[in-house]
């Protein structure tokens, strides 16, 4: 699969079918809801039965299209999942990995907005329910035909911006000593809704559909955010059908050990404690190295979207309530750093959301313009165009231009020649979540006769945790006392002690002993269980002694 187009709905969807048809021993297609509009929020389950269910073993989840409009997500899990299945059977490491673990994909949780996105010039963030009410102002729309909802300048000598003197194409905000025009007010393409009282505030109406989902998840929702007058977080938590169901899905699957959400733009990967920064993470030592290795992998910065010192940056993001109330290492990847391929040297103290002087500004927009030109055809950027726009035809020495950037498949998500690269690094950050996942392995077992007991004797389990990840995920999940305890259990024999022991979660990359005294019947086999509720179960015979040990079934 080499990603040449975004997918629509139809063709994400038998893509999936496909997946299913093509491997039906590894894969599962099922629905985990339906969006507002009655489309099936598809999950593909990954899985290779013959090594033990889906939900007995650690599990991998990757999503994406969260936010409606960032549709480079949802190929990015179509591409990485093609990837894995077609490399199974063929490379040893990937079919281990995919052989011990599940992997659970659900490539676009908002289905219908991002329907919108790719058939209209619309772009929306969450559900297409019309929850504001509207209001008055320029209602976007594509004006000149072009196929995007760029900007319009119209001059105004009470206007907020004006064109930088070094380069005309790059708008500036009016300084405090700015006289000499001309001078203009910027607002989207579109026609002016409302009275002649509201044209005196010219200004874009917000859209109806605002709500942000990621900001609907229980963990420190916040019901004025961003702000009181129009929160963006909804109601109450869970408010979208869509983010219930993902919601829903976690809850429902407690073997989740890492998931990997997918976003854009801006290269980076974020864990939540970059989102909570006020808060203490138990395992910021383990998010930080993951970050590192994702970066090796990427190219990828590490967090840093945000300012030091922030608080409320996300409440309620998706991430945040899996970590800090499931225990999950969740991990945002924000796909495309645009900015990055445009000015490579670009300085990695420049925040990508504001910009702290005029300098700073021009050097983005021209870079960022350059790159354009060269790499997209000139389809990003438009040079300002005169523009006979009806509603200001009669007004004497007012021009209106139409001209700017079309965010939407040039900084938000890349061109679609780009996309098989973007996708590709999507893949990479991927396969270090799930290379990282808790493995269980009997590393040694013997049996001896018990001191001073001529009839009994003692048999030492040594188990290993291979995986980077403890066997509970995380240490907030051992705090939680969710998928923390191992039970080792023994039959077969008299256990005079604790049968089944249980222990704390192994740490990555450790071992952990386990001892357990019998009473005769010696020369008996026995069989040893070992499992945790997030990294998996393993069963095996222990032979009498002076026979082979056989592991009968290991799902670690």
């Amino acid at each position: 699969m080499t990603p040449d187009h975004y997918f629509r709905y139809d063709e994400l969807t038998d893509t999936l079918r496909g997946f299913a048809r093509r491997w039906p021993a590894l894969c599962a297609l099922t629905s985990i809801g339906q969006t507002r509009e009655g489309r099936e929020i598809w999950c593909l389950t990954v899985c290779n039965p013959a090594t033990g269910p889906a939900d007995s073993k650690p599990a991998f989840y990757m999503d994406g299209n969260l936010h409606s409009g960032e549709v480079a997500s949802s190929m990015a899990v179509l591409y990485t999942l093609d990837r894995w299945l077609n490399a199974y059977g063929r490379d040893p490491v990937i079919t281990a990995l995919l052989d011990h673990s599940t992997v659970y994909a659900i490539p676009r949780i908002n289905a219908d907005a991002a329907e919108v996105v790719l058939t209209t010039p619309r772009s929306l963030r969450g559900s297409t329910e019309p929850y504001y009410p509207g209001e008055a102002g320029i209602q976007p729309c594509d004006l000149d035909g072009d196929g995007e909802i760029r900007q319009m300048r119209i001059t105004d000598p009470a206007g907020r911006w004006k064109a930088s003197a070094q380069d005309p194409r790059v708008m500036i905000e009016r300084a405090p000593d700015d006289t000499e025009g001309p001078f203009y007010t910027l607002v989207s393409e579109g026609l002016f809704e409302g009275t002649p009282a509201d044209f005196a505030a010219l200004r874009d109406a917000r859209p109806r559909e605002d709500l942000d989902p990621n900001r609907q998840f229980p963990f420190e929702w916040n019901k004025e955010y961003p702000d009181p007058a129009r929160p963006t977080s909804g109601p109450a938590p869970l408010h979208d059908a869509e983010v219930r169901a993902a919601h829903d899905f976690v809850c429902a699957h407690p073997n989740i050990v890492f998931h990997m959400n997918f976003h854009t733009y801006g290269g980076l990967h974020i864990s939540p404690a970059a989102f909570c920064p006020h808060l203490t993470a138990p395992d910021a030592d383990a998010m930080r190295a993951l970050g590192q290795a994702m970066r090796r992998q990427t190219g990828y910065r590490c967090e840093g979207i945000f300012p030091e010192g922030a608080k409320d940056i996300a409440p309620g993001s998706f991430t945040t309530w899996e970590y800090f109330e499931k225990g999950v290492m969740a991990y945002v990847t924000e796909l495309w750093d645009f900015h990055r391929q445009a000015d490579p040297d670009r300085p990695e103290s420049w925040s990508m959301f504001f910009s702290e002087s005029e300098a700073q500004t021009l050097r983005e927009a021209t870079t960022a313009m350059d790159w354009d030109a060269r790499n997209n055809a000139g389809r990003g950027f438009k040079p300002w165009t005169p523009f006979d726009h009806p509603q200001w035809r009669d007004q004497d020495g007012v021009t209106v231009e139409i001209g700017g950037w079309a965010d939407r498949f040039c900084r938000q998500n890349p061109p679609p020649h780009l996309l098989a690269g973007v996708c590709e690094k999507a893949c990479d950050a991927a396969l270090v979540g799930l290379k990282a996942l808790p493995r269980l392995q009997v590393a040694r077992v013997s049996r001896t006769a018990a001191a001073g007991a001529p009839d009994g004797e003692t048999v030492w389990v040594t188990l290993a945790n291979t995986g980077y990840l403890p066997t509970a995920g995380t240490r907030q999940a051992a705090a939680l006392d969710i998928g923390a305890e191992l039970t080792v259990t023994l039959s077969g024999g008299a256990v005079t002690g604790e049968n089944p022991v249980r222990i704390p979660m192994i740490e990555g990359y450790a071992r952990q002993a386990v001892a357990f005294t019998l009473s005769g019947a010696r020369a008996a086999d026995l069989t040893l269980t070992v499992q945790g509720p997030r990294c998996g179960r393993i069963t095996m015979t222990i032979p009498r002694v002076g026979a082979e040990t056989a592991q009968k079934e290991s799902d670690p």
